[in-house]
């Protein structure tokens, strides 16, 4: 019995040894294999979801200028609304007039999402006329994201409400390009490469 009893001991060590032995390498090769995926990746890995943020869901309030824009054109908002000091419009011609938290129910009507309004002009977040790399650079930096770390750019740009209104734009409006789950997927794939940017 003792002589069985020491060999079933020998095998678990033995194979607790074989474990740690195969298991380093693998731990050791996660973080290492990403850097080697970003060192490789030369921005794919940023440009494959890109699309949705040069879209006009997203580019509208993200474009030149003190004022958002419309339509899958991209013409300046009608009735002449300006950002104002907080992003959500001036004096009487607040964006909440209009845009509720919901999208109105037929064509023509007023989108909406909770919050809807632009970005601040202490921090404009203009992507219009932006190379990949710079679009990149620009919304993985803190001093232009609204002081976001990556893990919370991620956040906003694959949970927010307003993002998301990108989805499920209402009647009349044309959809961002990538279905929400794949977009979140390529999101979280760059994100895990340590958020390569595209070469200059």
């Amino acid at each position: 019995m003792k002589h069985l009893n020491l060999v079933l001991w020998s095998l678990m060590l033995c194979g607790t040894a074989a474990a740690t032995w195969l298991w380093h390498p693998v731990a050791a090769a996660g973080p290492e294999a990403a850097r080697a995926a970003a060192a490789s990746d030369d921005g794919a890995l940023f440009t494959a979801f890109v699309p949705v943020l040069r879209h006009p869901r997203c580019m509208n309030c993200h474009s030149k200028g003190d004022y958002p824009r419309q339509g899958d054109d991209s013409h300046p908002h009608s009735m002449n609304i300006r950002r104002g000091p907080v992003g959500f419009g001036v004096t009487s011609v607040k964006c909440s007039t209009c845009h509720q938290d919901h999208n109105l129910g037929a064509a023509h009507l007023p989108p909406g999402a909770p919050g809807w309004h632009l970005p601040p002009p202490s921090v404009p977040m203009i992507w219009e006329g932006l190379t990949d790399a710079q679009l990149c650079a620009s919304i993985k930096d803190p001093k232009e994201n609204k002081g976001r770390n990556i893990d919370q750019l991620v956040e906003h740009l694959t949970e927010d409400k307003l993002v998301m209104w990108g989805w499920n734009p209402g009647e009349g409006r044309t959809p961002v390009p990538i279905p929400h789950d794949e977009f979140s997927a390529k999101v979280k794939a760059w994100q895990a490469a340590g958020a390569p940017c595209p070469a200059q």
